[in-house]
């Protein structure tokens, strides 16, 4: 009897331990695209998407390893976020608090739900001479850590 009892926690353990070190190699929140918005050179709207299968919670964005001067998650409820993309005065898209929107997965939103249903995710970063984003979230109550080097533009 604690023969299998012992098989059977070690079993868990080691079940468990899999699925962490599989969340960490493949982690859900993916960064598709960047813009700036409207030619300013200190705003960056940074496209992300959930790929997992639960909501990510956004705790926290550094910009060149400090805090941004402003920050705010966009949502879209109509197109994605592209060069183009009209943010001011475009009812389908609507600006929060970096911890009060979850990001809902890519893969249960429902594309048909135009302008009723989030259907892509941003963050809006303004900071004078952007060149790495770091975002710190959690996923299944687990930390998780996103830096992304961006490209200058000249």
């Amino acid at each position: 009897m604690k023969k299998l009892l012992f098989v059977l926690l070690f079993s868990v353990l080691v079940v468990g331990g899999a699925f962490i070190i599989y969340l960490k190699s493949n982690p859900p929140l993916v960064m598709n695209s960047y813009t700036n918005s409207t030619g300013d050179s200190t705003i960056r709207i940074v496209e992300i998407e959930n790929k997992g299968l639960r909501d990510i919670k956004l705790q926290q964005i550094l910009v060149n390893d400090k805090v941004p001067e402003n920050i705010e998650l966009v949502v879209s409820k109509s197109e994605p976020f592209e060069a183009e993309t009209k943010l001011v005065g475009n009812p389908n898209i609507t600006y929060h608090k970096l911890r009060q929107v979850n990001i809902f997965p890519s893969q249960y939103i429902d594309r048909k739900a135009i302008g009723k249903q989030p259907q892509h995710y941003a963050v809006k970063v303004e900071a004078p001479n952007i060149k790495t984003i770091t975002i710190k979230y959690d996923y299944l109550k687990m930390p998780f850590t996103l830096t992304a080097e961006l490209q200058t533009t000249k």
